[in-house]
């Protein structure tokens, strides 16, 4: 701004008169008396995070800019933006590089401009990384500078001191610095990062500079819980493409950490062929340290088995890994806690999996992990809805969400998974609009995440899609959801069975079969339990759809008229039915009964 015309609103903002407002926009902070309007209370300052677009205000404005956007576009479009209005418009119209080139490249000093162009192919930056990246420059001074003209540099949540320029603004810069000085800045940012803590970005950096070895030797360093945080679990999977296979088998920990992030994407074949060669590292020298590996390789066996449906190994795994798990493999045993009450949801046992739920808790909050926190309320949300208590049910989910919400720019697959769940709530209690608002919501978080718990948000659009009597929309959720699995290589069996169940549903609707009061299907994903019937289940359906009555269920199978309700609230709960007439339906349309 013209700094005479600088003056002449610093004049008019003196002025003593209550009546006057002024309304300014403006991308860089004017140079105004702000202070002292700031302590006299005349001053209400909104930055772009306060002023940037909520998922569903996105959605409004991409539907009016450009209504034939695909989903895929919209999703990568709000990561580019991170809600930022202008950038929306700039980007769906092609015109973000004159506008940079205008309103911020004209206005820095060649040394600004240097630094800028580095940072665009940085994941993050610090002053202190900045100064010793350009340390002959006076780098934290530049990044300041920067920082002080607003040139798209946000916080980043959780991290303070760090830093990252909007995705679609370093996009557009990263052109005009390349070559041998960029692969000389990625080394030694390598470097630096690994020094600062920032390990992960490290790994990013080595990877960018082809250096493999260097980055499969930054990823020994990784915490075994990192993969739980933010977007990790992508990141890491995008390594594994990246990096030769020799490397990642060349130390028990990466087999560890790769078999991990396999299972946790339910690539259950290649987790399993992983968890194999954990094998050729044993045994190890020290007797104690063997028998650590081989309980974290049973934990993880325990979960595969679970996500496959096959209960006993996973729970004799379980059982035989925290015989010997120390409480340096607080993960495991977590895991191992987590999958055994999943199991015991499964069969009824909800006792034994509230007890085996709160010593998750408890493990969770003692090692500081929030992600493992959340990951464990919401089996335990899961449980209470089991149990019949809705209302701590929603009480327990709101707290996380209000949690996890806060003022997060960035998207979050843990915040997504949360909002999955939320949307089913409500379309349990008739909340069919707010439901999808949330799910399409959550979406937006998950991006192109490639983990079995997305397919929540098909099932649960579709569910929606056919209430509304939009079968052909319904049927194309379902066709979309299946593909996204085979996309993300995921085992069919996260998802073969809770896709028939839903056909199954829809097709029942078609024909007038179903209610609009009828629950919504429960959906599998890696923090869940399997959507299949036990034996037992399937026995007393079998004789309840023969007519029999609760208690000569009960006599022929020499179990108690309690025990024989409890299977059949199960198995209504799992067949996404309120009544009897509703379950037997559905399992004939899924060919459990003839």
């Amino acid at each position: 701004m013209p700094s005479d015309l600088n003056h002449w609103f610093d004049q008019l903002l003196s002025l003593q008169n209550p009546q006057l407002q002024v309304l300014v926009t403006c991308r860089q902070r004017p140079d105004w008396n702000l202070p002292h309007l700031m302590l006299t209370g005349e001053l209400l300052e909104l930055d772009a995070r306060q002023l940037a677009l909520r998922p569903d205000e996105f959605e409004s404005l991409v539907s009016l800019l450009a209504p034939e956007t695909d989903t895929a576009s919209r999703e990568n479009l709000w990561h580019q933006t991170g809600g930022w209005c202008a950038g929306v418009r700039l980007l769906s119209s092609s015109l973000l590089g004159p506008y940079l080139e205008r309103e911020l490249l004209s206005r820095l000093s060649d040394e600004q401009r240097e630094v800028l162009y580095g940072l665009a192919h940085l994941s993050k930056a610090s002053a202190d990384l900045c100064e010793q990246l350009w340390e002959g420059q006076q780098g934290a001074r530049v990044f300041k500078s920067l920082l002080d003209d607003q040139a798209f540099l946000f916080p980043i949540d959780n991290q303070p001191g760090w830093f990252r320029l909007v995705p679609a603004v370093a996009q557009a810069l990263q052109s005009r610095f390349s070559g041998v000085p960029l692969n000389r800045l990625r080394l030694r940012a390598c470097q630096l990062l690994s020094v600062l803590g920032q390990v992960d970005d490290a790994v990013e950096q080595a990877l960018s500079a082809d250096q493999p070895e260097v980055a499969a030797n930054y990823m020994e360093r990784l915490w075994l819980s990192w993969i739980l945080s933010e977007r990790h679990l992508d990141r890491f999977m995008d390594w594994r493409e990246r990096i030769e296979p020799q490397l990642l088998q060349s130390s028990s920990r990466l087999i560890y950490l790769c078999a991990k992030a396999l299972l946790f994407s339910g690539r259950l074949d290649e987790a399993e062929e992983c968890l194999q060669r954990l094998g050729h590292f044993l045994p190890l020298p020290d007797p104690r340290r063997s028998q650590r590996l081989l309980a974290n390789w049973q934990a993880l066996y325990g979960t595969l088995h679970a996500m496959r449906g096959n209960p006993e190994p996973a729970r004799l795994h379980c059982h035989a890994a925290l015989r010997y798990l120390t409480a340096q493999d607080w993960l495991s045993v977590l895991l191992c806690h987590c999958t055994l009450a999943r199991i015991a949801m499964k069969t009824g046992e909800l006792n034994e999996a509230q007890v085996l739920l709160e010593h998750s808790l408890e493990l969770a909050r003692r090692q500081g992990s929030r992600e493992a926190e959340v990951l464990v309320n919401t089996d335990r949300v899961r449980l209470l809805l089991l149990q019949g208590q809705l209302g701590l049910a929603q009480s327990l989910l709101r707290t996380e969400l209000a949690q996890l919400t806060g003022s997060r720019t960035q998207p979050y697959p843990l915040l997504g998974r949360l909002m999955f769940l939320q949307g089913e709530l409500l379309l349990q209690q008739g909340h069919t609009e707010e439901a999808e608002q949330v799910v399409q919501a959550g979406l937006l978080q998950v991006r192109d995440c490639c983990a079995p718990f997305v397919l929540n948000a098909y099932l649960l659009l579709s569910e929606i899609a056919a209430r509304s009597h939009d079968a052909e929309k319904a049927h194309l959720l379902l066709y979309e959801a299946e593909r996204r699995m085979h996309w993300g290589k995921i085992d069919s069996a996260c998802y073969q069975g809770p896709i028939a169940l839903q056909k199954a549903r829809n097709q029942s609707r078609e024909h007038g079969e179903d209610s609009d009061n009828s629950l919504v299907p429960r959906v599998a994903e890696v923090a869940d339990y399997q959507d299949g019937l036990t034996p037992r289940e399937v026995s007393v359906l079998k004789l309840l759809a023969e007519g029999m009555s609760v208690r000569e269920v009960g006599h022929r199978l020499f179990i108690s008229v309690n025990t024989v309700k409890t299977h059949a609230k199960n198995i209504n709960v799992k067949l996404g039915a309120c009544r009897r007439t509703q379950a037997i339906n559905s399992a004939k349309a899924m060919g459990i009964l003839a």
